[in-house]
């Protein structure tokens, strides 16, 4: 069995790097550091046992990283997995950023998830595969803050529900996780209105459900209701909500 993680030097992508090693897989791992890349793929190769490889790509300025992580998978079998946990957001993602600033956020968030995925589909396709996808609860519904950020992750609900509808589960396996706050570098500080989960603890439910059907989560599973009553307050009402 192989994977592919895109984000894996950080994070839950760092987490779903160890996970995945810990149940065997052989890894493609992607990230924008050559040198978190290597030490960790160093590790998990010592830890359990696995091949690594590791491809340094700056999502935000690569027009075509599909291209590249193809030429990455070079000799090898077909992966089984392409894992997506790739974000970037910003303090100031109001309605006042730059051209420059809102295509950055939405090379990472949108288009490196949607380019990476059509590259790898006939490889996925060849071997059955599972693609994961990773939104946000920012998404639920519009407000004043996290404008790009938010809509790029939105975007990615219409790709599930796109991939989903085009292919069979027995031709390829969907799955979108509808993340809350994490603890991350992101997150490290902040006055939340939730303690923030472990990254491991999301790596580990994503990894056991790897091979499961087609399927939108929300992680943590509290979420779910908080995402539901966001989506049922009356306009008049969402409106008035800060943050």
């Amino acid at each position: 069995m192989s994977a592919i993680v895109i984000g894996a030097s950080s994070g839950l992508g760092r987490a779903l790097a160890g996970e995945l090693a810990a149940q065997k897989h052989d890894l493609l791992l992607v990230a924008s550091d050559p040198r978190d890349l290597e030490a960790l793929a160093a590790d998990l190769n010592l830890r359990h046992d696995v091949a690594v490889r590791t491809l340094a790509l700056d999502l935000g300025r690569e027009p075509d990283p599909g291209a590249a992580i193809l030429a990455a998978l070079d000799g090898l079998s077909a992966p089984d997995a392409l894992l997506l946990p790739i974000g970037m957001s910003r303090d100031d993602d109001e309605l006042s950023l730059d051209p420059a600033a809102i295509g950055q956020l939405l090379a990472i968030n949108l288009h490196a998830p949607l380019a990476i995925a059509h590259a790898l589909l006939p490889r996925l396709l060849e071997s059955r595969g599972s693609v994961v996808l990773f939104g946000s609860i920012a998404a639920v519904r519009g407000r004043g803050r996290n404008v790009v950020y938010a809509s790029a992750k939105r975007g990615l609900v219409s790709f599930y529900e796109s991939l989903r509808q085009r292919y069979r589960p027995e031709e390829l396996r969907v799955q979108l996780y509808q993340l809350g706050f994490l603890a991350t570098n992101l997150t490290h500080g902040m006055r939340l209105p939730t303690a923030p989960a472990e990254p491991a603890v999301i790596a580990r439910a994503v990894v056991k459900r790897l091979r499961g059907k087609s399927s939108l989560r929300y992680l943590p599973e509290k979420f779910e209701l908080i995402a539901l009553i966001v989506r049922m307050l009356p306009w008049f009402l969402y409106r008035r909500m800060k943050g």
